[in-house]
């Protein structure tokens, strides 16, 4: 199955960055425009079995996601999506909060996902979906180290 990774270093503490990544508005601001990513009727924080229902434009078309909180432990400061709709039979999405040196903080985003199939399969291919990633995580990377420095 294929899989992604994301390593971010921040200036700021590990608890204001998980409290940063729990709150969907602030997802929705680091995202790449060009994505027009909206949350429907989200909640203000997230826990153990919140549901996020989002619309994003990609490929060309408005696409309709939905995640749950599969996982999360806020004391360890990690937390796990899981794809419940959208064109991907699977989406595994961690988010991972740890200590660093020098007073910084990683945000480590590990995704595993498997490409659609049939025709769509034919377009939107593991390689696309990869580099899809690669972009769209260098925009939130680039947002999210704004908004801490």
């Amino acid at each position: 199955m294929p899989l992604f990774e994301s390593r971010t270093e921040l200036p700021a503490k590990p608890d204001q960055v998980f409290d940063f990544i729990v709150r969907p508005a602030n997802l929705q601001a680091i995202a790449p425009p060009e994505i027009q990513m909206v949350f429907v009727d989200p909640p203000e924080v997230i826990e153990l079995g919140s549901k996020l229902v989002c619309r994003v434009v990609a490929y060309g078309q408005v696409q309709e996601l939905a995640y749950e909180i599969v996982e999360f432990v806020p004391d360890q400061r990690r937390f796990r999506e899981q794809a419940v709709g959208g064109p991907l039979p699977k989406w595994i999405h961690d988010y991972q909060v740890e200590t660093a040196e020098n007073d910084l903080t990683v945000l480590l985003n590990k995704i595993e996902f498997e490409p659609p199939g049939g025709l769509l399969g034919y377009l939107v291919t593991k390689e696309k979906i990869l580099d899809h990633l690669d972009d769209g995580f260098a925009y939130r990377r680039s947002a999210i180290q704004k908004h801490f420095s």
